[in-house]
């Protein structure tokens, strides 16, 4: 055998070994990767299920713990917005069903500025208390919104609901990828959200911040810091009176009401509104969202209420459309409910005043009980 061919053979037997370590160690390397990362990944799971409800402003933890704290003593449920918040009065809602022979114990679990997906996290939080004794979820019905505000994209109620169920709506709605199982971005959408063109220019910061959310919810940042908080901080008498209202039921008035300018251009929106009479529907990534919704409240033993407050913007629904399979009280028609769309009742266009909201409530709560006559709601 050459000499050149001698020295090859013996380079290439020399170098197996090596080469076979060097494969296990990378093996191993691998292994012990995907370890490490299963085992941080079970490790945040296993603290998100211990962890308290964490401490989020604008009353939602406040609101949450006294509800938790005296959950048997309410049979009824309001969730959804300020227009759920400051205009749904319990004490007045259940005054009517009781002289009317339906009797309802409930509590209003509105917030100022949430919707979906925010809002369907909460009731989601909200069911897994155990309520043995709920009847009735009245639920906001609205758009998803997908936009937040700079200022407050680095709030803990940007981050608290950043789950994947509710996440992955966003990111379907922002990609108009459709609500079926398998994911179909629309290839002009997505291809204007890369070059950032048109009304897109925005939508690939959106994307990239959900993505970061929900990162940082599943990896508990922040959480840490809720011990301490609610240690220094706590809840005083005026503190929760400022969230749960006179009545601890969850209802704050708010008073006030429009200026004679601020009149005016309401009345002229409401003209414009109810000479266009056309309506639009939700996107299906909202009702996609109802529906999940719906399911929850059903599986938690209750029925669903959808509820729309009053509002200039008609939406379009029906059963056959939206499959959603729950009763619907809506109050945004403007000529069926006249006294909830006069300036003097409204405190701007879209909330009611202390005694428009009042008298919503009495609607509402005899609207309710004429469903649960005919059997609507049971």
């Amino acid at each position: 055998m050459p000499v050149r061919a001698q020295v090859s053979n013996f380079a290439r037997q020399s170098a197996l070994p090596h080469l076979s370590a060097l494969g296990k160690t990378f093996a191993a390397g691998v292994a012990n990767s995907v370890l490490a990362a299963t085992a941080f990944l079970l490790t945040c799971a296993a603290l998100r299920i211990v962890l308290p409800f964490p401490e989020i402003d604008g009353g939602v933890s406040q609101k949450f713990r006294f509800f938790a704290a005296h959950k048997e003593e309410f049979d009824t449920l309001f969730v959804g917005s300020s227009r759920i918040y400051f205009q749904i009065s319990p004490a007045i809602f259940d005054r009517v069903t009781r002289e009317r022979g339906v009797p309802t114990r409930s509590f209003n679990f509105g917030i100022g500025g949430m919707y979906l997906p925010e809002s369907a996290y909460l009731l989601e939080q909200i069911l897994n208390l155990k309520l043995h004794r709920l009847k009735w979820v009245f639920i906001e019905y609205d758009e998803m919104q997908t936009k937040w505000s700079p200022q407050n994209q680095t709030s803990r109620r940007a981050l608290y609901w950043a789950d994947w169920q509710r996440v992955s709506l966003l990111l379907r709605k922002l990609t108009d990828a459709g609500t079926e199982p398998v994911w179909r971005p629309n290839p002009e959408k997505f291809r204007d959200i890369v070059l950032r063109r048109g009304e897109e220019k925005n939508t690939r910061s959106l994307l990239t911040f959900y993505v970061t959310q929900l990162e940082r919810n599943y990896t508990n940042v922040s959480r840490g810091a809720d011990f301490l908080d609610r240690l220094s901080r706590g809840d005083s008498r005026r503190r929760l009176a400022s969230y749960l209202g006179a009545a601890k039921d969850g209802y704050v008035a708010r008073p006030g009401a429009m200026s004679p300018t601020q009149a005016a251009a309401y009345e002229r929106a409401l003209a414009t509104a109810m000479a266009a009479n056309d309506s639009r529907a939700l996107s299906p990534y909202a009702v996609a969202a109802y529906r999940q919704c719906a399911q929850r409240v059903r599986d938690a033993g209750a029925v669903p209420i959808f509820l729309i407050p009053p509002s200039t913007t008609q939406i379009g629904m029906t059963a056959e459309r939206t499959g959603l399979s729950a009763a619907v009280l809506a109050f945004n028609d403007p000529r069926a409910y006249p006294s909830l769309y006069r300036s003097a009742a409204r405190r701007d266009g879209q909330h009611l005043t202390k005694s428009g909201s009042e008298e919503f409530s009495r609607m509402v709560a005899a609207s309710f009980v004429e469903l649960a006559r005919a059997g609507a709601v049971q």
